[in-house]
């Protein structure tokens, strides 16, 4: 005989578990909405396209065994151009309208703090932005993880590695950005711990296409080494004009030039420039099975090789899913956090640096790598490279 005041309590307290399952925001019994504002036709369409086909891909493998927890993962991906107003725009509709649970791979630095402004007001977690501004991350708050080293600690790496080369005076070239501006911080933080000096510092807009008067600035100054705060397109163009004008000083960037359209450009005109960055570009013919088979799949989806930013988009992908793993099936924001905490010794399946968080550490990775444009491709000068 059934007890029926057992079974209506338990008839009612599933009923409130299902009430609280659907309570969280772009969760439901089967499915977990996540949104994500990239460059896909924008200045940075280069890193933007390729992670976002990177983060696609994993997102198809956890859905095709069945998602997390029996939950599949639905992505709406909108396109903010790297433009600041068209991003917020795209963040509010995917937020508001869209009723996303997180936020994962937001492109550029003043689209992603300008987004998170928004998921920060819905408690909406932002989650391995393309970017490696320290302030996704500092101070720390519970809805923001970055799998980077920061843009100041690049910088702060590459001032240390030439002035272990006797450098004393620099010259600075950078967005004027957010992004720029955490270049700024972590070059001139440095040069003055050095006790080197600044002979020139200029800024330029992301859209600029003419740099003769920047380079012949540069030239002109009475600097040894070139820092930069560039993206794609302003790097291999001043570069480029400043090799024509004669000029033959180190130039280095961060992790946003090293990719492999700058080191192919046309007739080597990028031959010679550094990149400190905490990547590294997989060598997909290493014998290693899973990249080859990796490789193969990219392929076979998108028409196109694995870059490295296939490989970000894909590894951003990989981390969320581990800590939804993580969170177990009572997902909420509290449980994601806890989830994405609980990983260490995330080992990146490319061959990039070892990651770790914890509940006071919410940036992944730890190392730089010092790498060089040479004969069209990038090789690694120095590992670990100090910071």
């Amino acid at each position: 005989m059934v007890n029926l005041k057992v079974a209506g309590l338990a008839a009612v307290v599933s009923a409130l578990a299902g009430l609280a399952t659907a309570e969280v925001r772009g969760v439901s019994d089967t499915e977990i909405r996540v949104g994500s504002v990239g460059d896909l036709s924008g200045p940075l369409a280069l890193w933007g396209v390729d992670a976002a086909n990177g983060m696609k891909l994993r997102l198809e493998e956890a859905n095709a065994a069945g998602g997390v927890h029996g939950r599949k993962i639905t992505l709406l991906l909108e396109d903010g151009q790297y433009q600041i107003p068209l991003a917020v725009r795209m963040g509010r509709k995917l937020v508001e309208r869209d009723d996303i649970f997180a936020g994962l791979l937001n492109v550029g630095t003043p689209q992603t703090l300008a987004v998170m402004e928004i998921q920060d007001k819905a408690n909406v977690p932002n989650l391995f932005p393309l970017t490696a501004a320290g302030s996704v991350v500092e101070p720390l708050n519970a809805l923001h993880f970055s799998q980077y080293v920061s843009y100041e600690n690049q910088a702060r790496g590459a001032v240390k590695y030439f002035a272990g080369q006797g450098v004393t005076k620099y010259c600075l070239q950078t967005v004027a950005s957010d992004y720029g501006e955490e270049v700024v911080k972590g070059a001139l933080g440095e040069i003055e711990a050095q006790g080197a000096t600044v002979s020139l510092h200029g800024k330029h807009k992301t859209t600029e296409v003419d740099f003769a008067g920047a380079a012949t600035a540069i030239k002109n100054a009475d600097c040894e080494v070139l820092l930069m705060g560039t993206t794609i397109k302003d790097t291999i163009t001043l570069y480029a004009t400043l090799r024509k004008l004669g000029w033959d000083r180190p130039i280095v960037a961060n992790m946003v030039a090293y990719a492999p359209l700058v080191a192919a450009a046309s007739d080597g005109v990028t031959d010679g420039l550094y990149v400190v960055t905490p990547l590294k570009i997989a060598d997909f013919g290493d014998g290693d099975p899973w990249r080859a088979d990796f490789a193969k799949r990219y392929q076979a989806s998108f028409g196109a090789v694995p870059t490295i930013q296939s490989q970000q988009g894909y590894v951003a992908a990989d981390l969320m899913v581990r800590g939804l793993e993580n969170a177990g099936p009572e997902l909420t924001v509290e449980t994601l956090t806890k989830g994405l905490e609980a990983i260490t010794e995330y080992v990146d399946p490319f061959g990039g640096p070892t990651q770790s968080y914890s509940a006071t550490k919410h940036s992944g990775a730890d190392t730089l790598n010092l790498a060089q444009s040479k004969a069209g491709g990038w090789v690694i000068v120095q590992e670990n490279l100090p910071y």
